[in-house]
């Protein structure tokens, strides 16, 4: 389907919508029968009801039928968990509490619990609609405080998820004033400040979320949760999810509507965006995560087992390449058992919260790849580089931004009609280009440009680790036209080129290195990664074990935070789960739901339903390259 075609289609669905007046339609109560503004025009519900009339996701639907003029609703926190659900159908068998206690709430104190809240739990398809917590304690630190509220809804409209906060109103004891987007923890669900560019979509849960679910309720073991027993038997917390209520529930399954929030939702959302009209500071946002960790996620070694997600030491991007190639039958231990196996099993100083690269901008990547609107090549030339320091690279995230300014004075030539997807890889040859005074660089035989490329077909450049010597080497060697020359050590240390197969044996070779070291080298590691997130990115989780004042980055005047042990990480802890090859010949118990072609829906009755329900062009005009994505990104089949 051309882009015209399917702005088009969409365009027609959004004007229908508009063209449904957000007047009163009906009474409404307080169970949010009324999808409208319930028994008030919306026009009478002041600032924030006109505003609600624009949005379309649940909260806001809920919230136009019960707020009053002052931006105000009168229910209790659990009462309009009640009303959301069942106004999209469910009932309390899908209203799920999960519970995470550590210090983060009461700084310097006991554990305090935060309670996270979903409703339809039950139905794959609205559980990641909507998401509630109460993440601060009353007044006096015995209770969760249920009238101070943060929630996120998807809105299926606009394709992004809305945020919106609760405040207590002073007097009484179940008014709360609603806020629309607030401000003060925008910084929590987007990237940190220190990446520049176009902000990236909200995130609905900060990406701290991983098995085995450390300081979260999980079953059948909790690892390091704890609820003082007065807080337990508080009214508030008791009710919600105390031992004994309904509605608590294991992390593992939060685990599970998280990673669909970011797999179907926000990943697929932004991957919409490359087929855009064509604009440069969209275009340079939409390439960032390749190069900037926006999110962090965090990797617990497995208990007793002595198992710690390979993510820790090995980039999952990488893995996704690796998977685009060929799929299956590469031999690696990184690659097929994606885990460390830490000797001895259950030592004392097990790894924990590892920061690695957060789920959704890893999922973003492999959609990428999926849907070839990058090729492999393309983001090995990214993830080749500093690939020893997968996370949180300084390196890879200043080619970046030193790119920025020269992108906006000299920006690639645009044909007309082009997307976003026909200037990514200028782009990307722009960003991967070392300019003489980058990073330290110098000499009086530089040029001012030099390009990291590789002349050879089927070869590309690999950096082990990007101190400010190794980049020099590098930047000289390819000035000199020498890069054909140089090799690597065994365990990829230095610059050279390298076809995947003989990285990936590079990256086995450092690989095992590591999983047969004492664990000191990656506490050491983690310790210094975990300082900077702490520092850099506001949504960092509380780390009981980990003093910064005695943690010193390495002596690295590239800025880097990683030593010559070498780290990688990746989005999530489980197996690949890449969307795969979304070709027009591939497809995998799908009928032609992996094939585009002319004409909406797909041979596959049940398969077309599920992309559908969450993206009805795919049923209303063509069956495009989008739609052959998203079979496997909303978790509808593979293909």
């Amino acid at each position: 389907m051309t882009a015209p075609r399917r702005l088009a289609a969409r365009l027609a669905t959004l004007i229908a919508l508009a063209s449904v007046p957000f007047a009163c339609q009906g009474g409404g109560d307080d169970d949010g029968d009324d999808v409208m503004c319930g028994d008030a025009k919306c026009d009478d519900l002041g600032e924030i009801g006109q505003a609600l009339a624009k949005f379309n996701d649940p909260i806001a639907i809920w919230l136009r039928a019960n707020i009053d003029d002052k931006g105000q609703i009168d229910v209790t926190y659990l009462e309009m968990l009640r009303g959301i659900s069942k106004q999209q159908g469910c009932d309390d068998k899908g209203l799920d509490s999960y519970i995470i206690s550590d210090q983060l709430v009461v700084e310097g104190g006991e554990a305090f619990p935060r309670v996270v809240n979903t409703v339809c739990s039950e139905d794959r398809t609205k559980a990641d609609l909507a998401f509630f917590a109460l993440s601060f304690a009353n007044a006096n630190k015995t209770d969760v405080d249920a009238r101070e509220i943060e929630m996120f809804g998807w809105d299926n409209t606009t394709f992004e998820y809305r945020f919106y906060g609760g405040n207590a109103v002073a007097g009484s004891p179940t008014k709360v004033a609603i806020q629309l987007d607030p401000s003060e923890c925008r910084g929590c669900h987007e990237q940190p400040a220190h990446i520049p560019g176009k902000k990236m979509p909200m995130t609905p849960i900060m990406n701290e979320l991983s098995a085995p679910w450390q300081h979260w309720h999980a079953t059948p073991v909790a690892f390091e949760h704890s609820v003082s027993p007065a807080v337990a038997s508080a009214p508030n917390f008791k009710e919600l999810a105390g031992t004994g209520s309904t509605f608590r529930k294991s992390a593992s399954r939060l685990e599970t509507t998280i990673r669909s929030a970011f797999q179907q939702r926000v990943a697929t959302a932004r991957l919409r965006l490359r087929r855009n009209a064509a604009n440069v500071d969209e275009a340079m946002s939409l390439l960032r995560p390749l190069f900037c960790d926006e999110h962090l996620t965090y990797a617990t070694e497995d208990g007793a087992s002595g198992s710690l997600s390979a993510a820790a030491v090995i980039d999952d991007g990488v893995g996704s390449v690796y998977f685009q190639i060929k799929g299956t039958g590469w031999p690696w231990e990184w690659w097929q058992d994606k885990a460390l196996r830490l000797d001895p099993p259950g030592a004392p100083d097990r790894i924990t919260m590892f920061p690695i690269r957060g789920a959704a901008v890893v999922t973003y990547e492999k959609q990428l790849l999926a849907t070839r609107a990058l090729t492999w090549e393309h983001v090995m030339r990214v993830r080749a580089l500093d690939w020893a320091n997968p996370s949180m690279s300084s390196f890879r995230c200043e080619l970046f931004t030193n790119a920025l300014g020269r992108v906006a004075t000299a920006p690639p030539p645009i044909a007309e009609g082009a997307k976003n997807s026909d200037i990514f890889v200028p782009l990307l040859d722009m960003i991967l280009t070392l300019k003489k005074g980058d990073f330290g660089i110098g000499g009086t035989d530089l040029p001012m440009s030099i390009p990291i490329v590789s002349a050879e077909a089927g070869k590309f450049v690999t950096l082990a680790k990007a101190d400010s010597a190794g980049v020099q080497a590098l930047a000289d060697r390819l000035a000199a036209g020498q890069l054909a020359m140089a090799t690597c050590a065994a365990d990829g240390e230095g610059h050279c080129l390298a076809t995947p197969d003989t990285f990936g044996v590079m990256i086995e070779t450092r690989f095992k290195a590591i999983e047969g070291q004492p664990r000191t080298g990656l506490t050491a590691i983690r310790n210094t990664k975990a300082c900077a997130a702490k520092e850099q990115y506001p949504n960092a989780p509380h780390i009981g074990d980990l003093d910064c004042s005695v943690t010193m980055p390495p002596d690295d005047d590239t800025g880097d935070t990683m030593d010559d042990t070498g780290s990688t990480e990746t989005g999530d802890t489980g197996g690949e789960s890449e969307s795969g090859d979304t070709s027009d010949t591939g497809e995998v118990g799908a009928g032609d739901c992996c094939m585009t072609h002319d004409g909406p829906g797909c041979s596959n009755d049940e398969v077309e339903a599920c992309v559908c329900a969450q993206d009805d062009v795919c049923c209303a005009d063509v069956w495009d390259d989008v739609c052959v994505s998203e079979v496997t990104s909303f978790g509808c089949g593979t293909c």
